[in-house]
């Protein structure tokens, strides 16, 4: 929840408040396959969750580390806000990524589906 609560106050934060616009998209793409880095595994990322909005756009100078601690163009922002959504996203075994221009900017999350791998005995009656 927090990714999200964070990612929709980004956007609410960056619209004009007369016209602004914030949209939330959920969708499933079952054929979304990732490579790991270093691996030659490919993870599958099938669910994916997009807010979007129309604000002015993520600065160009800052679009390379958006993501990393201390980064903001907000005055007075700690630039905290994403690389806590990154890192809560990697966490959960996800990517998240950008598109930007003035008027629209996009976030997506891709997440895996989560599978319940816990064993059950032979005595368990959920089991």
């Amino acid at each position: 929840m927090q990714i999200f609560l964070n990612l929709v106050k980004n956007s609410a934060e960056a619209i004009n408040g007369i016209h602004g616009e914030i949209i939330l998209q959920t969708s499933y793409q079952h054929s979304i396959y990732l490579s790991v880095p270093g691996s030659s595994a490919k993870t599958h990322l099938p669910l994916i969750v997009s807010v979007q909005d129309n604000g002015a756009g993520v600065p160009s100078n800052l679009q390379e580390s958006l993501f990393e601690a201390f980064i903001t163009s907000k005055s007075k922002g700690s630039g905290l806000g994403l690389a806590l959504v990154a890192k809560m996203v990697d966490n959960h075994g996800g990517v998240i990524e950008f598109d930007t221009f003035p008027g629209k900017t996009m976030f997506r999350v891709m997440l895996p589906i989560h599978t319940d791998e816990r064993k059950f005995s032979s005595g368990d009656k959920n089991g």
